[in-house]
């Protein structure tokens, strides 16, 4: 990570001031309850495990529901030190966005896009009606690719500056919108969307509403190479479960990366200025690689709907869709809505901990920065009831 001075000046260039790092600082310590009002933050009161030190919790019941949720909660829950992992829930008057973004090489990039991302969507949208799928969709995409592109304006100062990590930082981002009886979902990366709804036969299905953008999936590996037939190493397969583009980054598609996108971010001189821990691609080197822009899903909500889980790659990594989605149900039939994104990150870190037949104790006591992460990710989640 960057030291102090480093890090304050990337900062400058991201947001035109050093207010952000306080508002971080604020962001990162508030939550919406106590540990005692929130049932030793998500545990079962039969539960005997130590309560996790949660980022950030929250929670609410809206008065009377917004195109068809009634309420939601969030969580994030550090492994690196800073967490690279954001939310944001934010609800109009006729209208939800909601929003899980997954940082990687830093967490500079996806606190930029959190606090950007959803009001150029909200501005493209504008009063758009839920019935234009064809406004809505475009007005997302565009919303990724502007938000990108602001983002890759400031970052090139920095990089040329010196600061060479500004090439190498970016978050996996997903967004959802709610409007009316519409569900659009917006993603670029590998954050996850998972409906919830009932059959015919009462019981629940889950239904992913998004596509992992991973270099170890087939269609990623063949849009690739397809793009960029004369470079071998396009894609750098460790096993079929550990591919990399250009044998070095994991999702396909995000915001930042961008060497990954642009010529001027990989420039060589400039990449390791100042101690700046950048990145530097050699030839063959035909950019880009990884798309800013998001695959868009839409879906028609129905009384059978129930909740839908936005989770960073922290959550899905341990957990399948199904495992999710009965936790949810769980804390749901019981009135305990409020835990329920809590009690998912509760269930990755027991499985961690099972798996290296570790106790809760050494996992959660873990430091946060590389013992932590070098165990489990950082875990971002959003829960809308509907």
């Amino acid at each position: 990570m960057y030291a102090t001075q480093p890090r304050a000046i990337l900062l400058r260039w991201l947001d035109g001031s050093m207010k952000i790092a306080a508002v971080v600082a604020i962001l990162m310590a508030w939550t919406s309850c106590t540990e005692q009002s929130c049932f030793a933050n998500g545990q079962r009161s039969t539960d005997e495990r130590s309560p996790l030190n949660f980022d950030l919790v929250e929670s609410f019941v809206l008065a009377s529901p917004v195109a068809s949720v009634h309420r939601y909660t969030a969580v994030s829950y550090a492994a690196n030190d800073p967490n690279e992992d954001r939310y944001v829930v934010q609800v109009d008057s006729d209208a939800v966005f909601a929003s899980v973004l997954d940082g990687h090489g830093g967490w500079e990039v996806a606190e930029y896009v959190n606090k950007h991302l959803v009001n150029n969507a909200a501005t493209l949208l504008g009063n758009a009606s839920s019935n234009n799928f064809a406004h809505i969709a475009s007005s997302l995409s565009s919303a990724f690719v502007a938000t990108d592109d602001a983002l890759r304006a400031r970052l090139l100062l920095a990089f040329q500056s010196g600061h060479g990590k500004a090439n190498r930082v970016g978050a996996c981002t997903m967004l959802a919108y709610a409007k009316g009886s519409t569900l659009v979902v917006a993603n670029a990366g590998d954050v996850r969307a998972v409906l919830a709804s009932t059959d015919a036969s009462g019981g629940l299905v889950a239904t992913p509403l998004s596509t992992d953008h991973n270099a170890k999936h087939v269609s990623e590996q063949n849009r690739l190479t397809e793009k960029h037939p004369n470079e071998s190493n396009v894609v750098v397969c460790r096993s079929p479960e550990s591919c990399r583009v250009k044998g070095i980054l994991q999702p396909t598609r995000a915001l930042g990366d961008f060497a990954f996108k642009y010529e001027e971010f990989n420039t060589l001189h400039a990449s390791f200025q100042n101690g700046g821990d950048g990145l530097f691609i050699p030839q063959p080197y035909t950019p880009p690689y990884i798309l800013a822009v998001p695959e868009i899903q839409v879906h028609t909500l129905t009384d059978a709907d129930q909740f839908l889980i936005l989770g960073s790659d922290g959550l899905w990594g341990d957990l399948s869709n199904e495992e999710a989605v009965k936790i949810v149900a769980d804390y749901a039939s019981r009135g305990e809505h409020d835990l329920a994104a809590q009690a998912l990150v509760y269930e990755v870190i027991a499985k961690n901990a099972e798996g290296l037949n570790a106790t809760w104790a050494e996992i959660t006591n873990l430091v946060p920065g590389r013992e932590r992460r070098s165990v489990h990710d950082d875990t971002a989640v959003v829960v809308l009831f509907f």
